[in-house]
């Protein structure tokens, strides 16, 4: 579908932006401006395996400019670019060293079809990666495109390295307290998870994504919070939610949506929760130990606590960012492409009160069938896919 939206010139758009970031506050709730461009700026439709890597490629290579070209190397200039007043530097510098593998590895994976391909070079380290990002000029056709995607992935570094300040005094997604946390990049090339967060819902949001997903045969992650679990079930029988849930993977986004990393009773909210999980689907193949901290915000003592009972924790590294206002149904849709394409696997966050994620995924649905991706069933991360590759 095609939308008309207004591009400005990169370096008015960057000096905005800027101004915008400064006067953000350092709190972990929500970046001051939120990344997405429209994606009809990109010359072809992704609609193949090989298109979908070369669109990988070209989404690679944009990161790799603006970050480049961006001052991060000390806590003077990441407290310029985020303005959190006492930045974590050390936190900033592995962030930036795992992106960067991260990046060329994806990178050559999106190089292995290009066999057929006119414009492919290889890159075989960051200094290459690099070098080939600064001869990536394009052309008349990919101008309006390379603009956008550049404004994108400048505010997308800024969401990220703010985080990476911001952590470990305010944990969050952006890095892991312990190898057992799963957060997306385990999952292997081509292959993403569903999450939805804060439901059963009041509404019929839960049920409508429910149903969607057993029209698909596809399995997601639910985490659900207690309080709204035990609301549902003073409404209806322990059986019957759990047919409903059939499929899926129930797991526990703690009793109340709270943070946890400070939180003093913890353990109670866990366990509470856990329970009532139980009463729903007393076998499912993920449970109250299966657990996703509100606002990705927990500590070292849980972490150990959920691993002792055979649990984890559960991040994500795709933000859908459906619960903004900021951000409307089709640049949401445009985000979660975007950052498909860079990452080229993970968990997708979502949540089951708001309509904006089934406005979203018959779309995504769509794009992943059509670039030859993997909707990974929540059973298959349960049992633990390998490291990284």
């Amino acid at each position: 579908m095609s939308r008309s939206r207004t591009t400005p010139l990169l370096g008015t758009w960057l000096a905005g932006t800027l101004l915008a970031l400064l006067s953000a506050g350092a709190s972990a709730a929500g970046p001051a401006k939120l990344a997405s461009y429209d994606r009809t700026l990109w010359p072809e439709s992704i609609d193949s395996p090989q298109r979908f890597d070369r669109a990988s490629r070209q989404e690679i290579l944009a990161l790799v400019r603006v970050i480049e070209r961006t001052p991060l190397a000390d806590a003077a200039a990441i407290q310029t670019f985020t303005g959190v007043k006492t930045p974590n530097a050390e936190g900033v510098a592995r962030w930036l060293e795992e992106t960067r593998r991260r990046l060329l590895a994806n990178y050559q994976a999106a190089s292995r079809s290009c066999e057929a391909e006119a414009f492919c070079p290889p890159a075989a380290d960051w200094p290459a990666l690099v070098q080939l990002a600064g001869q990536s000029a394009g052309d008349a056709a990919t101008q309006a495109w390379r603009q956008a995607a550049e404004g994108f992935h400048a505010t997308y570094l800024y969401e990220q390295v703010r985080l990476a300040a911001l952590f470990p005094r305010i944990t969050s997604e952006i890095a892991r307290l312990d190898d057992s946390e799963l957060n997306g990049f385990e999952l292997p090339d081509r292959q993403f998870a569903l999450s939805f967060d804060d439901g059963p819902s009041g509404n019929d949001e839960t049920e409508r994504l429910l149903h969607w997903l057993r029209e698909r045969g596809a399995g997601a992650f639910f985490f659900v919070l207690g309080e709204n679990l035990e609301r549902r079930l003073a409404r209806e029988s322990a059986a019957s939610l759990g047919e409903r849930y059939q499929g899926q993977c129930l797991a526990s986004h703690g009793y109340s949506h709270v943070p946890h990393q400070k939180l003093a009773g913890w353990q109670d909210s866990l366990e509470k929760t856990a329970r009532l999980i139980a009463r729903v689907q007393p076998a499912g193949p993920a449970g109250g130990a299966w657990f996703r901290p509100p606002y990705g915000q927990r500590n070292a003592e849980q972490v150990a606590y959920l691993k002792a009972r055979d649990g984890r924790v559960v991040l994500w590294n795709i933000d859908s960012q459906d619960w903004n206002a900021k951000l409307q149904p089709a640049a949401m849709q445009d985000r979660l492409i975007t950052l498909m394409l860079l990452w080229r696997r993970g968990i997708l966050l979502f949540h089951d009160i708001h309509p904006k994620a089934r406005a979203a995924l018959p779309g995504i649905g769509a794009f992943m069938e059509k670039s030859g991706l993997a909707m990974v069933g929540c059973g298959e991360v349960v049992k633990g896919l390998g490291g990284e590759s």
